[in-house]
């Protein structure tokens, strides 16, 4: 259960350090660091687990970003949920596909971010201007795919208590016959 714990608390992080980023530059320079933790989750993670992460972490991102209360982890639960079935088909563990995948996710998760804001307050906040500055988000975010993942499971193999991570080893110097 430790892996879990751990990215959970990586991802709270990040969506704290995302928050206090945007207080120092504009929102389109920062980095989606909550929405790459999730991408992770959905790598290294079972689902039951990846499930109450991608939760967690996005609950965690409303509480800074001032949006509205379960929208972003309404869209984290579904990012994983895509990205679960994106790696099905496609190996995202390396760092190219892993790149192109989020830049393409940072979109999907603008364009929910605005159909949710449509479906609770009646108002569309994406206007052209504001798709290029989506354009660059996406563009400043999806470089830290191949690093959040990489980091991502290597706290999850030094973590992991399984029994088949268990080194084995085998007196091979004994003689066998006699």
């Amino acid at each position: 259960m430790k892996p879990p714990v751990a990215l959970t608390a990586l991802g709270l992080l990040a969506a704290l350090v995302q928050g206090a980023l945007a207080y120092l530059a504009p929102a389109h320079l920062v980095p989606d660091l909550s929405l790459l933790v999730t991408l992770a989750a959905a790598l290294v993670l079972g689902p039951a687990a990846g499930l109450v992460v991608a939760a967690t972490v996005g609950l965690g991102a409303d509480m800074v970003s001032g949006t509205l209360l379960g929208q972003l982890a309404c869209l984290r639960l579904l990012d994983l949920v895509l990205t679960r079935g994106i790696a099905g088909q496609l190996d995202l563990r390396r760092g190219l596909p892993l790149a192109v995948f989020a830049f393409a996710l940072v979109w999907i998760d603008g364009f929910g971010q605005a159909g949710l804001s449509l479906l609770f307050l009646g108002e569309f906040p994406l206007r052209a201007g504001e798709l290029v500055t989506l354009g660059i988000r996406a563009a400043v975010t999806a470089p830290l795919a191949p690093l959040v993942g990489a980091l991502a499971r290597r706290v999850c193999e030094r973590l992991d208590e399984s029994e088949a991570r268990r080194e084995m080893r085998l007196e091979t110097r004994r003689a066998v016959l006699r």
